[in-house]
């Protein structure tokens, strides 16, 4: 009984965290992007969402969105979060309405949710990639790519979010898909200034 009471205490009090979280997140990628039209689904309860924004820019068309939450508003899950150091984890994808230079994947090896994606997403490359590991502010990332142009403009955007104090996971450019993606552990703090980074490489890549 004293079990079941304290985690019904613990679930209302994370779970209120958790929504003031996620309305934060929401109202900053809004406020960022400035879609024209917005589609939300929520993933389960109270543990993330996937968001469809229409964009109204001549560089990018349409921005996928997926925020995700361990499921700490439940007690006995806790150890588990902790055993796995699991983050809240956001990722955009922007459609770019320009054709790109190539393909290039910046990624932490240490993520294995990433490193799963990664290999998913090469698997349907058009060539085969080259391989090279980066040091980033004192981080070790892989890199695979097609060429060195498409290389060096997903890593100037790593750096630059780096240097912003972002907990960078993922970057990559795909010219098949016309699409640039980043993957990173959202914070208050510095998500206003990470979107906007992303934003201003993004009209680069499409200008």
């Amino acid at each position: 009984m004293v079990a079941s009471m304290a985690s019904v205490v613990w679930f209302f009090q994370i779970r209120r965290t958790m929504i003031m979280r996620m309305r934060a997140v929401v109202g900053i990628l809004e406020d960022t992007l400035k879609p024209r039209d917005k589609e939300y689904t929520l993933l389960g309860y109270l543990v993330g969402f996937r968001a469809v924004y229409r964009l109204d820019k001549p560089w990018a068309t349409r921005a996928w969105i997926l925020y995700t939450m361990p499921p700490g508003h439940i007690l006995f899950y806790l150890p588990i979060i902790l055993l796995q150091r699991r983050r809240d984890r956001l990722e955009i994808t922007l459609r770019l309405t320009a054709p790109l230079p190539g393909e290039a994947h910046i990624y932490d090896p240490r993520d294995r949710a990433v490193r799963r994606l990664v290999a998913k997403d090469t698997a349907e490359s058009r060539e085969r990639l080259r391989q090279r590991e980066l040091m980033m502010k004192s981080r070790r990332y892989i890199a695979l790519y097609s060429g060195e142009e498409a290389l060096a403009k997903a890593e100037k955007l790593a750096q630059d979010l780096l240097a912003r104090g972002v907990d960078l996971r993922r970057v990559t450019i795909d010219d098949r898909r016309r699409a640039l993606h980043v993957s990173l552990v959202p914070s208050l703090e510095n998500l206003r200034e990470a979107l906007e980074t992303v934003y201003r490489h993004a009209r680069r890549l499409a200008s």
